[in-house]
Order: structure tokens, then sequence, then C-alpha cells
């Protein structure tokens, strides 16, 4: 195992990992996100058109439901701090998470510039300045924290959780990217064919995994996710989409061009990362 993928699962070791923490961890989790979580989507359907704006604003308050409920699991359970789901290190590497954002926004302006030239008609202009901006303020407060708060979990708690019983990060990878499946098997896109669109959320999801164990801490990858969601909501949104965004462009979507230009931007995004400057700034003041 690589130094900074075995630093990086180690952290696990910070706490107290009995088999009975983990069940009782697992099952806060899961009652904070799957009952408590709906609690907004319930209220909002009942009093108003859900749809737009409120659909956002539901669904990204069910995760950060979600996320108190993933603290409470690795505070008081565990027994250590949410920062050990991040980093070894003392402090949040925003340098880090800024270029793993700033990478991830570049190839998706690339694969959306190739696929507009491919297909022109698949891509019609939606702007509407009456209100894109609202609701680019309020995507721009609450992406980061609904990014922010997957990557925690399905990178962060449930690799280092896996790290203590697997040795192969390979292993590991693809297990958390088998689990970050689950929560999206019920969105819309998945009608266009589950053996397209579901190997999507595997693809990023082992992208996501591979920078983290690689980098040997989550800043990137959060970077990546909140460009990835960011992008999809206020650049190139798609017909079908589980939320309908004020996004500049409307696409329709084809679930072939997406499953290839994901994989394809996924590796260069790793090499891009990786493989030509090895050694990614942290600004926090510490360097591999």
């Amino acid at each position: 195992m690589a130094p900074a993928a075995g630093e990086f699962l180690a952290l696990a070791r910070r706490g107290r990992n009995n088999w009975w923490r983990y069940v009782f961890a697992a099952i806060i989790i899961v009652f904070f996100a799957q009952v408590l979580g709906d609690v907004p989507l319930m209220l909002l359907r009942h009093c108003f058109d859900y749809s737009g704006m409120r659909a956002f604003l539901a669904s990204t308050l069910a995760v950060l439901v979600a996320l108190a409920g993933l603290a409470i699991a690795v505070v008081f359970i565990h027994r250590r701090g949410m920062l050990s789901l991040v980093t070894p290190h003392a402090r949040f590497a925003w340098r880090r998470a800024f270029h793993g954002f700033g990478v991830w926004c570049a190839l998706g302006i690339v694969v959306c510039t190739v696929e507009y030239l491919m297909f022109p008609g698949r891509y019609r202009l939606t702007f509407d300045a009456t209100t894109f901006f609202q609701f680019a303020a309020v995507m721009l407060c609450l992406t980061p924290l609904q990014a922010a708060t997957e990557e925690l979990l399905f990178r962060g708690y449930l690799m280092q959780a896996l790290g203590l019983i697997a040795r192969r990060p390979s292993v590991i990878a693809f297990i958390s990217a088998c689990l970050f499946i689950l929560p999206h098997v019920a969105n819309p896109e998945v009608a266009h064919g589950a053996l397209l669109v579901l190997p999507q959320y595997l693809v990023l999801g082992l992208l996501l995994a591979a920078v983290t164990l690689r980098d040997g801490r989550l800043e990137l990858a959060i970077g990546i996710h909140v460009a990835n969601n960011l992008f999809i909501g206020l650049i190139v949104n798609y017909d079908d989409s589980v939320i309908t965004t004020e996004a500049i462009f409307t696409a329709a979507y084809d679930p072939v061009y997406a499953l290839v230009s994901l994989t394809v931007a996924s590796v260069a995004a790793y090499l891009i990362l990786f493989g030509l400057d090895k050694s990614v700034p942290d600004g926090a003041g510490s360097q591999r």
C-alpha cells in the first residue's frame, strides 16, 4: 500500500473501532439520511409546488441532515474529530480543493464543447436572468456542503472503515464506488438504461476514491465533486435530470456519450493531477 493511502486509511485508528460501534453508527447515519432527511422533502411536497428551487433546497437539506448523523457517529461513537475524515494534517487544504475544482471545471467545458460540435442540436440556451442569479446564489452556498457531505461519507468514513479490514487500496476504492451507486439508483436518468447510466456513478466514484488514496487526503475529491455538481446545476443541465435547475444551457441526455466522456475525463483528471506534477500544492504549509 502506498504511504499516502496508508496514512489516510490509518486515520480510522485514531478513534474507537469496535464492531458494534460501526453497527450503531450505521443505524444512526441511515436513520438521519433516510428518515429525518425525508422530512424536508415531505413538507415541501405537501405544502408547495415541488420543483426547481424547492426541490433543490429539499434534497440539499436532506443531505445536510445526513451530515449531522455522520458527525454524531464520528464524534460521539468513534470518539474522533471530523477532520480525521479529511486529512492527517492539522488544517483543511483549501488550495487543494480549488485545484481539483478548477481541473474538473476545465474538463467539463471541454466535454460539453466537443458534444456541442458533434451534436449541436442537443443544446438549448435556457438562461433566464430573472431566476438564474437567485438560483446560482443558493447553489453556490449549499452545493459545496452537499458535495462535501457525500465525500466525507463515501471517501472518508466508508473507505477508512474498509481500510480496517482490507489491505488492497484497489479493493477499498471499488467497494466504496459500488456503494456510491446506491443513493443514485432512483435518479430519473437511470430510465435511459441502467447498464449505461449506473456505470457513470461507478466511474465517478472510482475517480474520487483513486484521487483520495493517491493524495492521502480528501480535499481534491471534494473540489472535483463540488465542480461536478455546480457545473451540472448552473452551466449545462440535462433533460430528465434528478433536479431541474436554472442552468445557462439545457441539453438532451445521451447516456452513451455521457459514459464515454466521463471515463475519458476521469482518466485525464487523474493524469493532470498526478501524472505530470506529483506534488499537488496543499496551501497548508506542508508538501509531500
